[in-house]
């Protein structure tokens, strides 16, 4: 087994994973390209190496795998540790192809790779998301990680602690009990697979899929914590067959630093429960429903610095339970940066049975959002198909790079979703400081005059880098039932 490599470039410390032996290149990369194509099926080989790109730092090698997505593809990923230090250190990036130009994202890191012949010079001078794409296109891209540093690492052998050293992990399942904490090192891969023999808890859903017992839950617990630095692998399972995380009727619950890919279905789930966060992690899915983070029936949920691409919506709030279940009530997403392939970014979204009060989206980048395959998709959303009210939701400090339906979503309407035969209402909505790239709508329809969109302000609404100061300017597609929606330049950006 070995050990993660502790490293000093110019005084600043890194710590590399290492790579489990067993993961090697894709047999067949022809087929790595398209498996993206296929949003059901299963990756047959799991987790490989990237044939596309090399990462190093300091002459020090950077593991770097690579993973189907829904468009493009395949997408290749690297992570490490900033462990210490202050200043700026030069990541050098290889790419197969040739390189003619280079664009590192955000945007709004402000961060210029130097190019020479297919080689990439990259600076970075702490823990942060990027995302390189060559040659104007989306093609092959390289996402990397640079991880906080980790704090009071549980030690292996501690009871309350189930320990993945570096290496291959072949897992199932796995119920956490109060006080449990799963620590998944960096260089630790989980290869997570349905056992010869394993009874489904649902034999056909929706799909017609077996549903099995989701990877790592726990139900009616507390102090429950999944951290690391290391890789959930769950491409191998058949579509719908487990979530990464599902946790139920929980409180005091942290997933932090860890790499989910793959994903059969929900990545991270968190149901019914209060004090959660979720950090630092990167979440890559190109499957139908491989949604991020559902944050479902919850209260006092925190996200913050995590590096989203999913087939499916990326990080959500959603109220399933009927009254008189709580809805959600304070949840803050922060500081995240997202490429949606197939639904939408952030948001509420779709079922809405029970009253969500109190959500703050803020200081998060969009990359990329690139379905147009129906209305309720875009950026920013909240999407009502059940019977609740959706009130004091505040989208704050949002830049949109690139979206091809709608950057701004407020819609109430029924699909075949929807539970409640009445229909919802959304009020009290504030959109702050949000850059839209030229020529993108938004699109607000309120159900009928009893079901509205009601008290609306966008102040800062920046289009193309312009302030937009009234309706007419923000590029806004309105039904009859939109009451009191108003626009102002706000402060400079």
């Amino acid at each position: 087994m070995t050990e993660p490599l502790l490293v000093e470039i110019d005084h600043v410390l890194l710590r590399i994973y290492p790579k489990p032996q067993e993961i090697g290149y894709a047999a067949d990369e022809e087929r790595l390209s398209v498996q993206g194509n296929d949003a059901y099926g299963a990756d047959p080989e799991g987790l490989v190496l990237s044939r596309d790109w090399q990462l190093s730092a300091g002459g020090h090698a950077i593991p770097v795998y690579a993973v189907p997505v829904t468009s493009g593809g395949p997408l290749s990923f690297a992570s490490f540790e900033y462990v210490e230090g202050e200043g700026t250190i030069m990541l050098k990036a290889t790419s197969a192809r040739a390189v003619h130009s280079a664009e590192v994202r955000p945007a709004s890191l402000g961060v210029t790779a130097e190019v020479e012949g297919q080689e990439l010079r990259i600076p970075i001078s702490g823990p942060g998301k990027y995302i390189v794409e060559t040659n104007e296109d989306m093609e092959r891209p390289l996402f990397i990680m640079v991880h906080a540093p980790e704090r009071d690492v549980p030690a292996e052998g501690d009871s309350h602690v189930i320990y993945y050293g570096p290496g291959l992990h072949v897992v199932s399942t796995l119920e956490l009990k109060s006080g449990q904490t799963v620590y998944i090192a960096g260089g630790a891969i989980l290869r997570v697979t349905v056992p010869e023999g394993e009874v489904p808890d649902v034999y056909s859903d929706w799909a017609g899929k077996k549903l099995y017992q989701d990877t790592l839950t726990a139900h009616h617990a507390a102090d429950i914590t999944i951290r690391g630095r290391g890789i959930i692998d769950l491409s191998m399972l058949d579509w719908h067959a487990r979530k990464a995380v599902f946790f139920q009727n929980c409180e005091r619950v942290c997933v932090e630093g860890v790499t989910c890919v793959g994903t059969s279905h929900w990545t991270i789930h968190l149901s019914q429960s209060t004090d959660c966060v979720i950090r630092d992690l990167m979440l890559i899915g190109y499957r139908e429903n491989s949604d991020g983070i559902d944050i479902v029936n919850c209260e006092h949920v925190r996200v913050e610095n995590c590096l989203i691409r999913t087939g499916d919506d990326a990080v959500v709030v959603k109220a399933m339970a009927a009254p008189p279940a709580l809805g959600g009530r304070d949840i803050r997403v922060h500081n995240c940066t997202v490429w949606n392939d197939k639904v939408r970014c952030f948001g509420i979204t779709g079922e809405t049975r029970t009253d969500i009060t109190d959500v703050v989206f803020e200081n998060c980048d969009i990359v990329h959002s690139r379905a147009v395959w129906t209305e309720e998709l875009g950026s920013l959303c909240i999407i009502v198909g059940d019977s609740g009210t959706i009130e004091n939701i505040r989208f704050e400090n949002m830049r949109i790079e690139d979206e091809q339906r709608y950057a701004m979503a407020c819609l109430i309407f029924k699909d075949r979703w929807s539970v409640d035969q009445a229909a919802g209402r959304i009020r009290n909505i504030v959109f702050r400081s949000i850059h839209i790239p030229a020529g993108v709508p938004s699109l607000f329809h309120g159900f009928d005059e009893q079901h509205i969109i009601e008290q609306v302000v966008m102040e800062g609404l920046y289009v193309d880098g312009q302030p937009a100061e009234h309706v007419e300017q923000a590029n806004l597609c309105m039904n009859d039932f939109v009451k009191n929606i108003s626009v102002s330049a706000g402060a400079r950006a």
